[in-house]
């Protein structure tokens, strides 16, 4: 989260601005912020488009401000830290933020407490199993799961696969399995061939965490947009609240 608290010692002092009465200051500088953080959000994006990865239209759309209040809250741009369903954004783009390794998923995780992964090793998707925007979808991270049996599960709903006919149909159970094959370990999926069966591998499982470098580094990103742009927008705020002040 990047917030624009702004303070009167901040301001760029002027004859006009000491003049101006003193219950406006607030407005000026509520109003500057919050413009300032508009500037931000849309010049974040548009280095997102560039520097991430395919980023999706959730990752491009999870990106908020909230206004400054006279007196009161600063103006805030942040990313959306929960979702009804999924990973939230201010999550997965840690990474990218700042850098680092990468923590293991929640789909590793159901992995490890299974038994099927070791707590060391990392999933890595197949290029078969990702989309357009180089990711595994849930509905097949949630096929695998329930076929491997690791699949959460909560109170009146069971998503592993079972004996039930159901069940059966999906198929999960059979079409999704775990082990080594030519001394390679991780999931992997039958597919029925004209000729009979064959397997792929869905996902490898990696003995070192995936490393990333800082590619969007957020906050500096704000910092020069406020830098650029702080004077022009203070003016402009300066100018509305001069024209529209009561004598």
């Amino acid at each position: 989260m990047f917030k624009l608290d702004l303070s009167l010692d901040a301001a760029p002092i002027s004859a006009a601005f000491l003049d101006l009465q003193q219950k406006h200051l607030p407005f000026v500088l509520a109003l500057t912020a919050t413009r300032l953080a508009q500037r931000v959000k849309k010049g974040t994006i548009a280095v997102m488009k560039q520097r991430l990865d395919r980023p999706t239209p959730t990752t491009l759309n999870s990106l908020f401000v909230k206004y400054a209040v006279k007196n009161g809250q600063p103006a805030k741009v942040y990313f959306k830290d929960s979702w009804t369903s999924g990973i939230p954004a201010d999550t997965y783009l840690q990474q990218a933020v700042g850098g680092g390794q990468r923590p293991h998923k929640r789909f590793e995780k159901a992995l490890i407490a299974r038994g099927i992964m070791r707590g060391s090793e990392y999933a890595i998707p197949t290029a078969p199993f990702m989309n357009q925007y180089g990711n595994v979808s849930r509905g097949t991270m949630t096929k695998i799961l329930s076929g491997l049996g690791a699949a959460e599960t909560r109170t009146g709903y069971q998503a592993n696969a079972s004996g039930s006919a159901r069940s059966k149909r999906k198929g999960n159970a059979l079409w999704f399995f775990s082990g080594d094959v030519g001394g390679s370990r991780g999931v992997w999926e039958r597919k029925s061939m004209g000729m009979g069966d064959a397997i792929r591998p869905a996902f490898v499982f990696s003995g070192s965490a995936p490393s990333y470098r800082t590619i969007f580094p957020f906050f500096k990103i704000a910092e020069n947009i406020v830098k650029a742009n702080y004077s022009a927008e203070f003016a402009a705020a300066f100018a509305q609240a001069t024209a529209t002040a009561r004598p």
